[in-house]
């Protein structure tokens, strides 16, 4: 399909548009995760954010980080957050990087289906190699995991439909490209609240402790009625690749 591409740095003007597709591509309480340096996106990751637009309407978007990584499945970052860090700090510092973490791929609804998630990830390779970086490597959230919250992510990640293909769409874009699962983290994001906000954004209410099922999380929510606290852990599937 016909698009165009840029760094979110070369159309700061886009950056409303940018703002409205993040805010309505993720579940609400994901908003309020731990992931606190996101904003760094709008201000000084802004070169790695590649927007594709069509007649200047935002189609979709690729947030990515730049860092270094020994290649060690077990030195991967612990969370989307380190992520952003290490991005931040690299740039400050002027480091050279070899890895590039996409840590976001979003498509706006009224386009999906039509083959843009898997150009988004061409792109960010195009953007590595521009940048001189030989390894792409992903924190994947499968998209449908939340259909099956209480089965294990090491699991799941690898079932396979009768095609021998990864059953998870977003999975199988990934593979499709040529990817291949390095490491399963159980917790990359993390959301701390109390109560009443896990009731506002999820229409639920929590009267006694235990484990809960909330729309749109890959996993069950822990709710401690005593110290008035939900927390939620958000795992990812790291997949690498091939450049």
């Amino acid at each position: 399909m016909d698009y165009q591409v840029f760094s979110l740095s070369e159309r700061s003007d886009l950056i409303e548009q940018v703002a409205n597709l993040d805010n309505n591509s993720w579940p609400v309480f994901l908003q309020n995760s731990d992931a606190v340096s996101w904003s760094s996106f709008y201000s000084e990751l802004s070169d790695y954010v590649l927007v594709l637009t069509q007649s200047d309407n935002v189609i979709a978007v690729g947030f990515t980080v730049p860092v270094t990584w020994n290649q060690k499945a077990e030195r991967l970052p612990q969370s989307i957050e380190s992520v952003i860090q290490q991005g931040i700090k690299i740039k400050e510092i002027g480091e050279t990087s070899n890895t590039l973490i996409p840590v976001g791929a979003l498509v706006d609804s009224k386009v999906q289906g039509k083959g843009l998630s898997s150009i988004v990830l061409k792109e960010m390779k195009k953007l590595a190699n521009s940048l001189n970086i030989d390894t792409l490597v992903v924190p994947v959230r499968p998209t449908k995991k939340s259909s099956y919250p209480l089965q294990s992510i090491h699991s799941y990640a690898h079932w396979r439909r009768e095609d021998g293909l990864l059953n998870d769409p977003w999975l199988r874009v990934h593979e499709r490209l040529g990817a291949e699962i390095i490491h399963i983290s159980e917790c990359t994001l993390q959301v701390n609240s109390d109560l009443s906000n896990w009731s506002s954004w999820t229409n639920m209410v929590f009267p006694e402790s235990g484990q809960y099922i909330i729309p749109g999380a890959l996993s069950y929510i822990e709710v401690d009625i005593a110290s008035n606290l939900g927390v939620y852990r958000e795992p990812n599937v790291w997949m690498k690749h091939p450049m």
